[in-house]
């Protein structure tokens, strides 16, 4: 995972004006005259009114719709979603091999190895982060300072995203991943669905959605020491009038692609 920097994607232009057809003038005779100057005085009349009634813009383009940016900074959080600012708290620290989260109830086994836990939870993309465990693929992967890392993260998952009950669970992880995909994923890649589907945390409703990416073509270019990321999300129901808990976990194969199916079979919820 590549933590987000300033870039902002740009509005599709609109479709062209369409071109009107040229009005046949060459009639002939005295009626065709006639006929010319009254269609001449109903153009006008109809150019004036589109002028009045669309002042500001071209007659008949839509509104640019907006495209998610390659690689977002610092999205405004949405109305009613925890802040993006880190949480004044410490982080929770692993108590025998386990991290639980104590907003959401969420708890996973920590990976061996170089797995820790940050200094910082912060959040992004409207997400809080309430518990997490990091681990470095590598350092300045880019040659500007920024690492690539792997992670596990849990935290509330804001309603910005979507979600209205179980039913909702597969369309609410689809929109994740189209508002994730880019922001932390930005180098060219491959994408492919490992697992779509429901599953229980805890003996609630859950849904997993993980992904491979293959960076292979952009790790042999730039001599990055990982080719392959596994990425999940797992949504946890909480019940009537409880926020769903999120999953996001991210692991790099020189990490151990096992790594991220070893946490999902943790996951539980107290």
């Amino acid at each position: 995972m590549q933590l987000p920097s300033p870039q902002f994607g740009g509005y599709p232009a609109g479709p062209p004006p369409r071109r009107n057809s040229p009005l046949p003038w060459i009639l002939g005779g005295s009626g065709a005259l006639v006929l010319a100057v009254v269609v001449l005085i109903g153009v006008i009349y109809l150019v004036d009114v589109n002028r009045t009634d669309n002042a500001g813009g071209p007659t008949g383009l839509p509104a640019p719709v907006p495209t998610l940016s390659r690689r977002p900074s610092a999205p405004p959080t949405p109305e009613g979603t925890p802040s993006q600012q880190p949480s004044s708290g410490a982080a929770p620290q692993p108590q025998d091999g386990r991290v639980t989260d104590p907003v959401t109830g969420l708890s996973f086994e920590v990976p061996g190895g170089s797995w820790r836990v940050p200094a910082n939870l912060g959040g992004s993309l409207g997400i809080k982060w309430t518990s997490g465990v990091v681990a470095v693929a590598q350092s300045d992967f880019d040659g500007q300072g920024n690492d690539w890392l792997g992670n596990v993260f849990t935290g509330e998952l804001p309603t910005a995203y979507g979600y209205n009950g179980p039913a909702s669970m597969r369309s609410t992880a689809a929109t994740l991943l189209q508002v994730v995909e880019p922001a932390f994923y930005s180098p060219p890649h491959q994408r492919k669905i490992v697992e779509d589907k429901a599953i229980k945390v805890g003996g609630r409703d859950a849904w997993l959605l993980m992904i491979d990416l293959d960076f292979s073509e952009q790790s042999a270019a730039n001599g990055w020491k990982w080719k392959r990321e596994r990425a999940a999300f797992v949504i946890v129901d909480r019940g009537a009038g409880a926020t769903p808990a999120l999953a996001y976990v991210s692991v790099p194969d020189n990490l151990g692609l096992s790594v991220a199916d070893q946490v999902i079979k943790s996951l539980k919820l107290s």
